[in-house]
């Protein structure tokens, strides 16, 4: 877990413009801890992880009360100032129309832009 954390901090650090370092720290902590989570047995052990970190973790870097913690990515506004944001919030929609009879495998998904580590910091 800890090669796992030191993988994720590196390309975030490397970035240059790392004002908060608690978020990227947070960030980079929880995922090299609870992104290898999965469901099983009906349990998700991701959300587990989830709500035990809110309830224990209680620091100066909270995630927000909705959704998990993984639902989020490190956004740093032209202040300088860091938040955490919905992933969501970076996903471009795009039509598919079923009633051509393309499969979704034939398509190519357009992206708005090409996502940066240093959009995580």
């Amino acid at each position: 877990m800890v090669v796992s954390l030191c993988q994720a901090l590196k390309p975030l650090l490397s970035a240059g413009n790392v004002t908060n370092i608690e978020y990227v720290f947070i960030f980079a902590l929880v995922w090299s801890l609870g992104g290898a989570l999965t469901e099983k047995d009906s349990i998700d052990y991701r959300k587990e992880f989830s709500t035990w970190w809110k309830g224990e973790w209680k620091t100066s870097v909270k995630f927000p009360s909705k959704g998990t913690i993984f639902d989020y990515y490190v956004h740093t506004n032209e202040a300088g100032h860091s938040s955490f944001e919905e992933w969501t919030k970076k996903i471009v929609p795009i039509d598919f129309d079923t009633q051509q009879g393309m499969q979704m495998g034939q398509i190519t998904v357009p992206t708005k832009e090409t996502v940066s580590t240093s959009e995580f910091v």
